[in-house]
């Protein structure tokens, strides 16, 4: 593969593994409240920087991978919740 090609793939990667705590959060607020807006917006900056590391411009071509890994990461992170929420002691 071409360096431009496995920065997309580290990048992918990056997105999915930084949403999956911010789904997790996610989970455990109230749909359409503040802070479960926040988990899901949240993560967005420091996406916006690892592509700046990258140096991958987002495209109509590559926008299906790098808002698919987002979304996957999101919805991953709120399953692991559904199976093993956070519990207060």
């Amino acid at each position: 593969m071409h360096n431009h090609e496995w920065h997309l793939l580290y990048t992918c990667l990056a997105t999915f593994v930084i949403c999956l705590p911010f789904g997790y959060l996610r989970g455990g607020f109230r749909k359409l409240s503040f802070w479960w807006f926040v988990a899901i917006h949240a993560p967005v900056p420091l996406i916006i920087l690892i592509r700046k590391f990258f140096d991958i411009q987002l495209s109509w071509g590559l926008a299906p991978f790098l808002f698919g890994s987002f979304f996957l990461g999101q919805f991953v992170g709120r399953k692991i919740y559904a199976i093993k929420p956070w519990r207060r002691k």
